[in-house]
Formats: C-alpha cells, structure tokens, sequence
C-alpha cells in the first residue's frame, strides 16, 4: 500500500501500534481521511518517545481496537473510555437519579444537544436515558475525532450502554457554528461543559485539558443561541465558584459536598 505524505510540519504524525495487522491500517485510513493535512510515519519499531524527540508534534497510534494520542506533554496517551458515565449508568439501573438528568428536566423523549462533548460522558448518560439519538459538539478535532471513533467501537460489557454509544452523533466545529445554523426549538436540552477555570483532580480529565479549547468568546456567544435553540432548558455544569452563572445569566443548583455545580436557564 502506497501512502502520500500530504506536507511537512503538520499537526498530527500518524503511526501505528508496534506490531500492525491489516485492520491497523484500515484504522491508519480513517485517521488520514480526517485529518488531511497528517503525515504518515512508519512505526519500525521506534518508540513513541523517540517519535516525539525527532518531529514534535502530536503523535497519533492507530492500532487494532482503538486510537492514542500523544501530546508533546505527556509521555501517557490520551484515548476514548466512558469515564464516569459508566458509574452514573448503572447507578440510574438501579433506580438512582442522575444530577445532568434532573437538573435539565430531561425526559426520555427529549433532544438533546452536548455543545463541549470532550470524551462524550454527559452524551452517552443522556444518549442512555433518551429514546432519540443525541448530538454532541467537539471544537478540538484531535478530541472529536478519538471521541468519535471510541464511540464507534468501544466494546462495554453492558449491551445497552453499546447502542447508547452508537446513537451519539459527535461534530468537529465550534458550538456557536453549528447554533447558529440550528432552527429554534431544534432541541429540547441544550448542554455544556466547559473546561473548568479551576482543575479538579481527575485522572479523566488530565489529558483533555491539554487539548481543550479553553476561549470563554465561543461560551458567551454560544448560550445565546442555545436559548433561541432549546424548546426547554439550556443547562452550565461549571466549578462552583465560577462566574459563568452569573454572567451568562443561569440560575445555579447548589450542590452540597460536591464542586460541580449545575445552572439552568429556563425557555420554556
């Protein structure tokens, strides 16, 4: 097979796992069809450090069973995994309640639209509860195109968080992009989850935020379309001593015991 290396001094080297089989580059495929201004390096047996030492850039592995990205950070990769959504799915088997789930008032038959997707957690506990297929939005394409392709074949031991993982619909593009081109009422819950202005520890967490897109310009903009978008509430996760629910105008659900607190602006 006949690879092009489209330029020099990209963003994304593409490799693969140390020892590729035909379904690695097959997975090399995807990767090149996404990111089209990659470049493709042969493994040949050279760690990921040594990659990382000669190109410095973001090194992406495609492999059998699921992609890793390496940032220049960090010598650990960052890939797709459920996260927490796995606990707070099994917690509602249960019949416990989800904090996303009632604070956005959300209904098994509601749309709902995550506009900060990350590794879709909050998607897939609201792609679980609701009976419609959710959409996410991703503005980092190195984020959304892990999340995606995780979402795609990630195998849980829980058949029915598998066909929620299915029905998640992950975009490339900023969230006020995509409002913007939404009809009013499109969906009934409008989500995000910006990266917090104040880590909390979370192994989860640590790669995304050297990845993340952190410029609050889109946020602002973004919450005013998603009033104009949302048939009922548009909802902030956010640290609580944040100053977003104040200046975006959400009225805040303290939550004892816990940072992560939830703002709810009401359209109904």
């Amino acid at each position: 097979m006949q690879w092009i290396n489209i330029a020099k001094g990209s963003a994304v080297i593409i490799t693969t796992s140390g020892r590729p089989g035909e379904i690695t580059y097959l997975n090399v495929v995807k990767a090149q069809q996404f990111f089209s201004d990659a470049i493709f390096i042969e493994r040949d047996k050279r760690s990921i450090k040594q990659l990382q030492e000669q190109f410095k850039d973001l090194i992406l592995v495609a492999g059998e069973n699921r992609f890793e990205l390496y940032t220049m950070e960090s010598s650990d990769p960052f890939f797709y995994h459920p996260n927490s959504a796995s606990f707070r799915i099994k917690r509602m088997i249960k019949g416990e309640k989800d904090p996303l789930i009632e604070a956005a008032d959300l209904l098994p038959e509601d749309r709902f639209l995550d506009c900060t997707a990350g590794l879709a957690s909050d998607a897939l506990v609201a792609s679980w509860f609701c009976n419609q297929p959710v959409t996410a939005i991703e503005s980092k394409r190195e984020i959304a195109f892990i999340t995606a392709q995780g979402l795609k074949c990630f195998q849980h031991k829980i058949d029915d968080i598998n066909a929620a993982m299915r029905k998640i619909n992950i975009h490339n593009e900023h969230a006020d992009s995509y409002l913007k081109n939404c009809l009013s009422d499109s969906f009934d819950v409008v989500y995000f989850d910006p990266m917090f202005h104040e880590a909390i520890q979370s192994e989860g967490l640590s790669h995304m935020r050297e990845l993340a897109d952190y410029d609050d310009g889109h946020l602002y903009d973004s919450v005013q379309e998603a009033v104009r978008v949302a048939r009922k509430t548009v909802v902030l996760k956010d640290h609580f001593r944040s100053n977003r629910f104040h200046q975006l105008g959400f009225e805040r659900i303290i939550r004892p015991s816990t940072k992560q607190h939830y703002g709810v602006i009401s359209v109904k």
